[in-house]
């Protein structure tokens, strides 16, 4: 009581309208009627609907508390009482143990409308009032407050439980929300809507540039398409005789019929040279629809330009390496390399982002020796090297269990092959 006397007219209101918040949601709901249709629920189904929830609700709570290890939040009916009295015990004491101190700073309790309350114990910092919950009052107060704000979802009643109660969790909110079936109604609806009427087709985007290597010819092949696919950031290389749209439009069907079509086509040669791809591309194939686009905000030219150039850089430091101008041939390692780098983004390459698999070389990706992959030309073979290495790990544990090796090194020798770590492959070498 004598806390109820230290407080203010404001405060006591606030905790007024607290506990009287199940009648509060009556005048609220009135004035949201216009704003949601699904705030104005059937007379019935308000009256019959809350008694089938709050059934499968405390199952529901039951199960979740169960699984949950360490509950130091959701209190029972008993231990919320518990506590009540641990606190008025520990405020009581002259002489208080660590216990008590510990058990005060976290907890308080005062008397609202004639009924002991348990509070989260206020500090200098704030005089906010916010009330811990038995088990038994959750189902209420979370309908009150669900109700009160128009069906609101997770956030809202998130941010509106929060600001009155201490232990009033994301678990337990969400538990409700699955129970409403309004809202379940909603969000099956809303669903429906964006799987079947899909406003924008958000990154279906590609562009398609020419990298002029007319003054360093290969034969008939005088350009370059560099084809950058932005959904995926992979980047294919095709080389050209020229640079008619319909020669680059048989290049992109190459590249189509494997990884898919974008919506958008772009380059940096213009609107009118997409365009024209693009009418290409139709003529060939009229059940594919893409249109011509020009590159958006966020996608930097000079970026794009600087790739173009770097491909060009290295097709020209491997012609003067290996003395040859037959570039055509080893595009297609370029275009290796370029879908290899480890992307910081995704945290993994291009290709395992866009196949979830690294690019391998065959057996030259093992883990078996360079001898014995050099050594194999057929299936028999192959097989015949893994049962060697299988008889081989097999002795292995078995003199490591004889001699009493430690459990840790026996694990290690079948990580690895016998006598083989993991070879790294240098993609590098490919452009040297």
């Amino acid at each position: 009581m004598e806390f109820l006397k230290s407080m203010s007219t404001r405060d006591l209101r606030t905790i007024n309208s607290v506990m009287c918040g199940s009648f509060l949601w009556l005048s609220m709901m009135s004035q949201s009627m216009g704003d949601d249709n699904f705030s104005s629920l059937d007379a019935n189904e308000a009256e019959i609907e809350p008694e089938n929830m709050r059934e499968k609700f405390f199952r529901s709570l039951a199960v979740l508390l169960e699984n949950k290890s360490n509950n130091t939040k959701i209190f029972s009916k008993a231990k919320y009482c518990q506590l009540i009295r641990e606190v008025k015990e520990a405020k009581a004491k002259e002489k208080k143990e660590s216990i008590d101190y510990r058990r005060l700073a976290r907890f308080d309790v005062i008397i609202v409308q004639g009924h002991e309350k348990l509070i989260e114990a206020i500090n200098g910092e704030t005089d906010k009032i916010r009330f811990y919950l038995h088990s038994e009052d959750l189902f209420d107060i979370l309908h009150d407050t669900h109700l009160s704000t128009g069906h609101g979802g997770r956030t809202r009643m998130e941010k509106e439980l929060q600001a009155k109660y201490k232990n009033i969790t994301k678990e337990v909110i969400m538990l409700y929300l699955t129970l409403c079936k309004p809202c379940q109604q909603k969000h099956s609806k809303l669903k429906k809507v964006l799987t079947s009427k899909p406003i924008k087709e958000v990154n279906s985007r590609c562009q398609v540039d020419l990298i002029d290597m007319q003054l360093n010819p290969d034969g008939e092949y005088k350009f370059i398409m560099h084809y950058q696919d932005f959904r995926t950031n992979l980047s294919f290389l095709r080389s050209l005789k020229s640079k008619r749209p319909k020669e680059v439009a048989h290049a992109l069907l190459d590249i189509f019929t494997i990884i898919g079509a974008p919506s958008v086509l772009q380059s940096d040669s213009g609107r009118e040279f997409s365009s024209q791809i693009v009418s290409e591309l139709s003529n060939i194939w009229p059940e594919l629809k893409i249109v011509h686009g020009n590159p958006q905000p966020c996608q930097s030219l000079s970026s794009i330009n600087q790739v173009n150039e770097d491909i060009q850089n290295r097709i020209i430091s491997w012609m003067q390496t290996n003395n040859s101008s037959h570039w055509a041939e080893f595009l297609w390692f370029i275009q290796m390399t370029q879908n290899q780098p480890h992307h910081r983004g995704m945290q993994q390459t291009l290709c395992e982002g866009a196949f979830s698999s690294e690019a391998k070389l065959g057996l030259s990706h093992s883990q078996s020796t360079e001898e014995l992959v050099a050594s194999l030309n057929t299936e028999n073979e192959l097989e015949q090297a893994d049962k060697e290495s299988e008889n081989t790990l097999r002795a292995q544990y078995e003199e490591n269990i004889e001699i009493g090796t430690d459990s840790s090194d026996i694990e290690e020798i079948f990580s690895i092959t016998p006598k083989v770590a993991r070879k790294t492959f240098c993609w590098e070498s490919l452009v040297l």
